[in-house]
């Protein structure tokens, strides 16, 4: 039986609290982001909160979906419930009461997510409550959320700022809380360092290897199937993929290039750790120039996007294990690759959300979508790699990108940024 996939008697009190929380600033040098704002709220309200369609016999508010928008400057933020009877857009929501609305350390996101759970009576223990968390917005130098401050320089809310968030969080919510999806309507943000550090705080990560196409995500499609499911509400692993497909199909060829993927976090332990075998075997290789040279061209050919400071991990393994010479280089290279597309061996047992009857969960990359030719070697996620895009100051970021859990308990950060003195 595959994951989520239930008779709808097994999700009597299922529910979905979809919170969005938007940076919609406009900086410059950055695409203006308003218009595609007011296009995911539009798409939204034809959604809106509420009980499942009728038909299906159910009763309550099984679909929540809250958002708060930050318009940056001396603009109030405003936050409410999304129903299919808003006539208007931003200025539909309610202002953000005075003392929730700083951004300062993920004080505004914190007050957001709390307050949704609430009004949503919310409850983390209940396995049948689901929850996903999308944040919106520019996210570039490990951060997200970028807004002008009134002495001009930019504020953004960075990752540990983040993990601080959900950690308070937890300690109301309960310590095994866990938000079902963390998902980014934002670039770049499917990473190996991304799944490490967010692991105690959600089951799945849902983002982009790449950047996303304006207006986003299409919310009316994903939030649709919530709304009028096919006789029960999906769990996170069925949704989260159906994300993935939806996205996908909703950008052609013309629109630019457009992948999201799906991440297990119960995995992202083993990732850590194979990864960090990898970066040593890496570590003692480059010592030889020549082997150095090699590497960082595989690196190069692994690159996810022009100017980009990442590679695709599984293509960087598939060329080490075809080009290297070094058998520990290969089998470090190999165990990495395959954790990305191995279902996990779990005890078997009956049938349940999440576990099959042959007792296999999912692999790593969950679901991965892509569409166009461009985008032919991404494989689902990403790692830093600072080497491949020497334009960029890789300096003045190493101390935020040294913060990631993964970066304080691997060798990679060593590793890549050695790479980088040679770029």
């Amino acid at each position: 039986m595959p994951p989520d996939i239930t008779t709808e008697s097994a999700y009597p009190n299922a529910k979905w609290t979809v919170m969005v929380f938007m940076g919609a600033a406009t900086i410059d040098g950055n695409a203006p982001l308003l218009e595609a704002a007011e296009a995911d709220l539009a798409e939204m309200r034809l959604v809106g909160s509420g009980p499942v369609d009728p038909g299906f016999g159910r009763k309550g508010d099984e679909l929540n979906i809250f958002v708060q928008v930050h318009q940056g400057g001396d603009t109030v933020p405003r936050r409410g419930r999304i129903t299919e009877g808003m006539t208007s857009g931003i200025n539909g929501l309610k202002p953000v009461e005075k003392g929730q609305d700083d951004l300062d350390g993920g004080a505004a996101l914190g007050h957001f997510i709390r307050t949704s759970l609430n009004d949503a009576h919310h409850d983390a223990e209940n396995p049948e409550h689901h929850s996903l968390l999308v944040l919106w917005g520019h996210a570039y130098d490990f951060a997200i959320g970028r807004t002008p401050t009134t002495d001009g320089t930019i504020d953004a809310l960075d990752f540990t700022e983040l993990t601080r968030v959900l950690e308070r969080l937890q300690l109301q919510f309960g310590a095994d809380a866990k938000l079902d999806i963390l998902g980014f309507d934002a670039c770049d943000l499917t990473t190996v360092e991304m799944a490490c550090q967010l692991e105690p705080f959600a089951k799945y990560l849902l983002g982009s290897q790449i950047g996303i196409p304006l207006p986003g995500w299409p919310y009316d499609r994903i939030l649709d199937r919530l709304r009028r499911p096919y006789g029960r509400l999906m769990g996170a692993t069925e949704f989260g993929s159906y994300i993935v497909r939806r996205f996908c199909e909703s950008y052609g060829a013309e629109s630019g290039t457009a992948s999201l993927t799906l991440l297990d976090l119960n995995r992202a332990e083993e990732l850590k750790a194979t990864a960090d075998v990898l970066a040593e075997t890496l570590t003692e290789a480059i010592r030889d120039p020549g082997v150095r040279d090699q590497i960082c061209a595989l690196f190069n050919m692994s690159q996810t996007a022009r100017g980009k400071p990442f590679v695709d991990v599984a293509d960087l393994c598939l060329g080490l294990m075809r080009n290297s010479d070094d058998a520990m280089v290969i089998e470090a290279a190999r165990a990495l690759g395959n954790l990305l597309i191995s279902p996990r061996l779990i005890s078997p047992r009956p049938p349940e959300v999440g576990s099959s009857a042959l007792g296999y969960g999912p692999p790593l990359v969950v679901e991965h979508g892509r569409n166009t030719a461009q985008t032919a070697r991404l494989n689902g996620i990403s790692i830093y790699a600072p080497n491949v895009a020497p334009e960029r100051d890789f300096v003045a970021v190493r101390h935020l990108y040294n913060n990631f859990v993964f970066a304080e308990k691997t060798h990679w950060s060593n590793l890549v940024h050695e790479l980088a003195r040679y770029s």
